[in-house]
Parts: C-alpha cells; structure tokens; sequence
C-alpha cells in the first residue's frame, strides 16, 4: 500500500547517507525531545 515508500518522511533525516546514521540522529531527536519537556 505504501509503494515502497516510508510512511512519515522527516526532513532532518533524509541527507543522511545510510539507516545507521538516520537511526543515531532519530535517537539524538528524542533526546532533545524528552530534554526539552522535562525543562517545562
């Protein structure tokens, strides 16, 4: 159904060369993420 495609495109992730380096940057994001809630 997706045509090979993935479901949610992120833009900070698509110049990434390879799925090892997208994973560590989608790892690094939560981070900030959860960083940033914790400060509010």
């Amino acid at each position: 159904a997706l045509e090979k495609r993935v479901p949610v495109v992120i833009p900070a992730l698509e110049s990434l060369p390879h799925m090892p380096a997208r994973w560590a940057r989608l790892i690094v994001m939560a981070q900030e993420m959860l960083t940033q809630q914790a400060a509010s």
